[in-house]
């Protein structure tokens, strides 16, 4: 656990650096709407308190059709506190850039360091120390700090999370500003579940975005995902799949994310977890 801290220290000290933060494939799959949800790898991107209830070792990759990619390491079996690290690569699309401008430098790439553990049998807290750089809006190299601080409740049958994104302040110029995500699961035997969350930034009470996933995990290693989530800042809606085969020591995934607005690509994902 030493090595952890160490590890996080001195990635705050270093990084001088934080734009649009990666999406991971289960909340690609489940509408993005798992922030209220115990999770393992994704929790890095999600809610990073959202692993402080799981014991595993684990390495996770994605890839995001045809070039975004992200990997994680996650370790909760080491010690009372777990940490998980990760690195992303992400292609910045037109809608990121501001009209009238146009970059050559399409790749945004980010790190992240995360530390959790459990206040209590049911509460846990995490915190994510967050390195982000790449092209602004405006096409201009740009970099920036961050951190994302969550809770999460589990009920066992059902869970509640909340977090705090971009804690100081984030930077606009990389789409990114101060915002908060509430959200909640509601599980039966460990089979189906269905989680909704919703996501605003910090000085307005309105959501710009609420998600709503499912999931059914069958005791025959397959899982199936479906979810929908509405944006009002970007006036777009989403529906989307998933299937995952789920083995005790390897798990591959698959996620289909798609607009319901005509002459809109769709998204599709794939990822793989090896537990140890």
């Amino acid at each position: 656990m030493k090595q952890w801290i160490g590890w996080f220290v001195f990635f705050i000290t270093v990084s001088t650096f934080a734009a649009q933060d990666f999406i991971p494939i289960q909340e690609k799959a489940q509408g993005q709407a798992l922030s209220g949800s115990i999770q393992t790898n994704e929790s890095l991107y999600s809610n990073p308190a959202a692993s402080s209830f799981v014991n595993i070792y684990s390495i996770d990759g994605s890839l995001s059709l045809p070039r975004s990619f992200a990997v994680s390491v996650l370790d909760t079996q080491t010690s009372g506190f777990g940490g998980a690290i990760g690195y992303y690569r992400k292609a910045a699309d037109s809608d990121y850039f501001s009209s009238e401008t146009a970059s050559s430098k399409k790749w945004i790439q980010g790190a992240k360091l995360a530390l959790m553990g459990k206040l209590s049998n049911n509460i846990g807290i995490g915190v994510s120390g967050k390195s982000i750089w790449g092209p602004d809006s405006l096409g201009k190299d740009s970099k920036v700090l961050d951190a994302d601080v969550g809770v999460l409740f589990n009920g066992g049958l059902f869970q509640l999370g909340a977090v705090l994104r971009n804690v100081l302040g984030g930077k606009e110029s990389m789409r990114l500003s101060r915002e908060y995500s509430i959200g909640g699961k509601i599980s039966y035997d460990q089979i189906l579940s269905l989680s909704v969350a919703t996501q605003a930034k910090v000085n307005s009470a309105t959501p710009y975005q609420v998600g709503v996933g499912a999931e059914y995990v069958s005791p025959y290693y397959f899982g199936l995902r479906g979810g929908y989530r509405f944006s009002t800042q970007e006036n777009i809606n989403f529906w989307s799949v998933g299937a995952s085969f789920i083995s005790p020591r390897l798990s591959l995934h698959y996620a289909l994310e798609m607009p319901s607005q005509p002459n809109t690509p769709s998204d599709h994902m794939l990822g793989t977890t090896i537990l140890f």
